[in-house]
C-alpha cells in the first residue's frame, strides 16, 4: 500500500499522540497535546504520514513570528518530528520520514508564507536533519545550559533594590514596549511582545508557570521580564527579556528565581540562554555555570527565500531561551 502524507484531520491527533509517548518514553496527555497545537496555524501546519489507519512518521509545525536582521517573517518550527518504522519494524516505512519533511518544506510552509524553518534536534538526527531534509542554512547550534544550585546565589544586590517585580498575566500590553526597547540587541530572535508570550505560555493544562515583569521602583516603564517553571525538581528559567541598559533589573530577575526555587522545593535553577553574552557574564557572576547543553540538543534551520540573513543565524547571535524548546 503506497502511504498518503497529507496535514492534519480532526481525530488525528490521539495516534500522533500514543506514538509521540512511545517513541519518547514520555506520557504526555491529550490536554497537553491540544493546548500545544491550539496556536493559530499549528494544525494546519502538521503533517503524517499513513498506511492506511496506521501512522509511520510525523511532523508538528508550530508558527511563529520571527526576526532576522531586523526583519520580520513567518516562521514555522518543526515539533515532535519521528518515525515509527524503526519501532514498529515496518522496512517499507522508512522512507515516510522524509516524504513528511519533505512534504512539510514544500507544500505546507509555502501555503503558510512562511520563508523559514527551524528546530531543535538530538545528536542521532542532526545529519538525516542536515544531509537528507537540507535544514542546513546555517551552522546547527549546540544551545548552553547554564544551571546554579539553590542556595548558592548569595545575597541581594544593592542594584537590584531600585527595581520591582510584579506578576503579569496572559495579556500584558507593558511586553510590547519591553519587546520594542530590546530586539535591536538580536541578531534573530522569536518575538517576545505581548501577544508572542500570550501565545506561548497562556493556559497550559499543567505546567506551574511564574510570569513577572521589572521596573525601576519610580517609573512604569518596564526593562526586564522573565517566566519561570517549577517541576521536577528544578526551576526552570522559561524565558527571559532583558534591558541591559538596567544590570539591577537582572539582578532581581535571578533574586527572584533563587527565592522561588526554594519555596517550591527545587535543588537547581537552570536555563538556555544564547545570543546575549551580557547577561551570560552577569549570570556566571551569580553562580550559573555550564556550557552546551549535554543532551547534545542542536538548533537546524532552512531557509525556503535565499534572501534571508544566514550572517544573522551565525554561532551565538540567535537569542534563545528555554521558551524556543516546545517542551518546557
Amino acid at each position: 500500500m503506497t502511504l498518503a502524507v497529507r496535514p492534519y484531520s480532526e481525530g488525528d491527533e490521539f495516534a500522533i499522540n500514543d506514538a509521540f509517548n512511545r517513541i519518547f518514553g514520555c506520557s504526555r496527555s491529550i490536554e497537553e497535546w491540544v493546548w500545544k497545537f491550539s496556536i493559530d496555524g499549528a494544525r494546519e501546519a502538521t503533517v503524517a504520514a499513513w498506511d492506511g489507519e496506521k501512522l509511520a512518521a510525523h511532523n508538528g509545525g508550530i508558527p511563529a513570528a520571527f526576526i532576522v536582521g531586523g526583519r520580520r517573517v513567518l516562521s514555522l518550527q518543526g515539533v515532535d518530528t519521528f518515525s515509527l518504522a524503526a519501532l514498529d519494524k515496518r522496512r517499507d516505512w522508512k522512507g515516510a520520514w522524509l516524504d513528511v519533511m519533505d512534504f512539510f518544506a514544500e507544500v505546507i510552509a509555502p501555503q503558510a508564507q512562511a520563508p523559514l524553518l527551524y528546530g531543535f534536534t538530538g545528536p542521532n538526527s542532526i545529519g538525516h536533519m542536515v544531509n537528507r531534509c537540507r535544514w542546513d542554512a546555517a551552522e546547527p547550534r549546540r544551545i548552553p545550559l547554564l544551571t546554579r544550585t539553590v542556595g548558592t546565589g548569595g545575597k541581594k544586590s544593592l542594584a537590584s533594590r531600585l527595581y520591582i517585580a510584579r506578576p503579569f498575566g496572559d495579556h500584558e500590553p507593558a511586553l510590547d514596549l519591553l519587546w520594542h526597547r530590546v530586539q535591536p540587541r538580536y541578531s534573530a530572535a522569536v518575538v517576545r511582545d505581548a501577544d508572542g508570550l500570550r501565545r506561548r505560555f497562556a493556559g497550559h493544562p499543567l505546567a506551574p508557570y511564574h510570569r513577572w515583569l521589572v521596573t525601576p521602583r519610580f517609573s512604569q516603564d518596564p526593562v526586564a521580564s522573565v517566566v519561570f517553571r517549577t517541576d521536577g525538581g528544578q526551576c526552570r528559567w522559561a524565558d527571559l527579556l532583558w534591558d541591559n541598559k538596567h544590570p539591577g533589573a537582572l539582578d532581581l530577575v535571578h533574586h527572584l528565581s533563587g527565592r522561588l526555587a526554594q519555596q517550591t522545593g527545587c535543588g537547581q535553577e537552570a536555563m538556555w540562554l544564547d545570543g546575549d553574552t551580557e547577561a551570560e557574564e552577569r549570570l556566571r557572576g551569580a553562580g550559573f555555570e555550564g556550557g552546551p547543553d549535554p543532551s547534545g540538543v542542536v538548533r537546524v534551520t532552512r531557509f525556503l527565500d535565499p534572501t534571508l540573513s544566514a550572517e544573522a543565524f551565525a554561532p551565538g547571535r540567535v537569542y534563545t531561551t528555554m521558551a524556543d524548546a516546545d517542551l518546557v
